[in-house]
């Protein structure tokens, strides 16, 4: 496999408001977007880049406000791209510190992910050749020509081993809930990418030629 430091990265997050009054709920809702698009401009983050969902509208069942009225949820999900990592800790930071975020997830590639899959294909090949080599040498042949290959999904054993993609969401969610309750040096974190590229590889056996004295 091969171990790569990743220069881009995307970081999810849900924004989560309550209130009585719908209007309110949306009011604050509308308030934390503009913040992170702020905090998104003031880390040379293009507006492009942040992307809000639409915003989802229900009640709390088991809820009720002081007066007996049914209390409002109202959330959306927010997709940030991170062209440069220069810019992570202070966005993921900045963004931690606020009020009525929630769900927060990252995720980390390589912007030359083609050439790099490319590279680990070839070394694949080479491998596989060196142990139909050995095993055909075992069995008095030798191997000739590749005459099908195929190459499976590209692995990121850093997703695989929970290294890449941080999934930090709490199961008991509330608007007053602030960010830094989630674990921070694991959001602030840029893991390394260990990818392994799997080929199947089909080759033509050969006989080995018998020495003539």
């Amino acid at each position: 496999f091969l171990t790569a430091a990743p220069d881009i990265g995307s970081l999810d997050f849900e924004i989560v408001a309550l209130d009585a009054d719908p209007a309110a709920a949306r009011a604050v809702l509308q308030a934390r977007v503009g913040e992170v698009r702020d905090l998104a401009g003031q880390n040379g983050i293009d507006a492009d880049d942040v992307v809000v969902r639409e915003v989802r509208q229900g009640i709390r069942k088991e809820e009720r406000a002081a007066n007996g009225a049914p209390v409002y949820e109202l959330r959306c999900d927010v997709h940030i791209n991170v062209r440069n990592l220069a810019n992570w800790a202070p966005l993921a930071g900045g963004l931690l510190g606020k009020s009525n975020l929630d769900g927060f997830a990252s995720g980390f590639d390589r912007s030359d992910m083609d050439r790099i899959k490319d590279e680990l294909i070839t070394q694949a090949i080479q491998d596989a050749r060196h142990q139909a080599d050995v095993m055909a040498s075992a069995g008095g042949r030798r191997v000739g020509a590749v005459m099908g290959a195929t190459p499976e999904a590209l692995k990121n054993l850093s997703t695989a081993m929970g290294l890449e993609r941080g999934e930090i969401r709490r199961d008991d969610r509330t608007a007053g809930t602030r960010g830094q309750d989630v674990d921070r040096e694991q959001l602030l974190a840029v893991p390394a990418l260990k990818l392994r590229q799997p080929v199947d590889v089909i080759f033509r056996l050969e006989n080995i030629p018998k020495r003539t004295r």
